[in-house]
């Protein structure tokens, strides 16, 4: 066999295609399905009918980022004490989302007969919904890793991030359509709608997950207790130099995120736009998220994660700066929003969408199979202190101004941005080695 066919085989190895399909439709699938509960849209409107304090709207944003980030390094102790983490995968999708399922039946039913229980009701689902997203996110990381080569796994949840966006701007006509005065369905019918075609889509893409092979683990270790891993954290963050910039720069750049929930709310309240126009909104979200499926694709393959992590952080400051001018010009030359914010929505879908996958990526590169689910897992519970970032946001908002939030996020992203400059590579040896915990 000649030296190209060797290098070929080992690109692609066993069950790759398999893997490669169900990996391709489960992301598709996840990305359509969060566009019909958009925590950035669909669901802050939501709220923001059921009550006007702008804390509570970013509380729901806030306990979305504490439901998928606390549980992670208890979850990553537990799983890697197990052989095979496929079934960790697929008890924790079917656990919980059919929540969504719920939901949709609560809102269509209660809403207007009781909103403060429907308003609850959509915090402890939105909890429920992201605890049962990180208990299963741990695992799939994990065997993604294992099933396919790195060099090919940008590619191939990249591929899958654009076919979710593609799906995902016809959920934002659908959106647009379903919210609008030609509707079929009033409130609260409407939002219910998207729930229930949101809930089906996840289980599909939850179903996707059976079609994985996963590879045998090639850690022969044993996983050490929890009190031992709890005991040697400090330790891996006072001597892994390399990882502790990483996470700092990920809980800085999170706070960015804080202002996620406002655009919308200050679009609809202070700048004359209708709640209609969040499916508008919700297409340019989507096609940033397509987007920055290509960089994923592209960036990870060619240049590797540290590069993807500056890129993606830079443009992180444009949906800040652009609210920032789109406040500025509204009294002058209204017209101009009509494109300002559907830029804002580009470049926020990049961000969202494109943020976590780089720091995964490092992590996959530099942390060996042992070690791989407590730094992710680490990494996530430690970034957990930006749940207060959107409830920070909206007290701001409420005692100041919508603008200070953009202007602090803009603030924010700028710092992160600088800080990412001290980051090492995993692509350029020699490289600082993953203390093993």
């Amino acid at each position: 066999m000649s030296q190209t066919a060797l290098l070929e085989r080992e690109a692609r190895p066993q069950y790759f295609l398999r893997n490669a399909c169900a990996f391709c439709a489960d992301v598709c699938l996840f990305y359509i399905a969060v566009t019909f509960i958009s925590s950035t849209t669909v669901m802050p409107a939501f709220i923001g009918s059921l009550t006007r304090s702008e804390v509570i709207v970013g509380l729901a944003s806030g306990l979305i980022s504490a439901a998928w980030l606390l549980p992670q390094l208890i979850v990553a102790s537990l799983v890697a004490r197990l052989p095979r983490k496929k079934p960790a995968i697929l008890r924790a999708v079917w656990l919980t989302r059919p929540i969504i399922l719920v939901l949709a039946w609560v809102v269509w039913r209660y809403t207007t007969v009781a909103p403060t229980a429907t308003l609850a009701f959509t915090l402890f689902s939105i909890v429920f919904f992201f605890m049962g997203d990180a208990m299963a996110s741990i695992p799939w990381f994990d065997v993604i890793a294992r099933a396919l080569p790195h060099r090919r796994r940008g590619t191939v949840v990249g591929i899958g991030q654009v076919l979710g966006s593609l799906g995902g701007v016809a959920v934002g006509l659908f959106v647009r359509y379903a919210l609008g005065e030609t509707s079929p369905w009033t409130y609260p019918a409407n939002f219910a709608i998207l729930f229930l075609i949101g809930g089906i889509t996840f289980l599909l893409g939850g179903a996707a997950l059976f079609f994985v092979y996963e590879p045998p683990s090639q850690a022969t270790q044993d996983a050490p207790p929890l009190r031992q891993v709890f005991a040697s954290l400090p330790r891996i963050l006072k001597e892994d130099r390399p990882f502790r910039r990483l996470v700092l720069v990920k809980v800085i750049v999170g706070y960015v995120g804080g202002a996620g929930a406002f655009y919308v709310l200050h679009a609809t309240r202070n700048l004359g736009f209708s709640v209609r126009d969040a499916g508008l909104f919700i297409s340019a979200q989507v096609i940033g998220s397509m987007t920055a499926g290509f960089l994923l694709g592209l960036v990870q393959a060619k240049w590797g994660p540290l590069v993807h992590i500056r890129l993606i952080i830079a443009l992180a400051g444009l949906p800040p700066a652009l609210a920032l001018l789109a406040t500025l010009l509204a009294p002058a030359v209204p017209g101009a929003l009509q494109y300002i914010f559907p830029a804002i929505y580009f470049f926020l879908g990049i961000y969202m969408s494109g943020l976590s996958w780089p720091f995964f990526n490092w992590i996959m590169e530099y942390a060996g199979e042992a070690r791989r689910p407590l730094y992710i897992g680490l990494m996530n519970t430690l970034t957990a202190v930006v749940m207060v970032a959107p409830a920070l946001a909206g007290w701001v908002a409420r005692s100041v101004s919508y603008i200070a939030v953009f202007a602090g996020a803009l603030g924010i992203a700028i710092l992160s941005f600088l800080l990412s400059l001290t980051l090492v590579s995993t692509r350029r040896p020699p490289r600082e080695s993953a203390p093993t915990p």
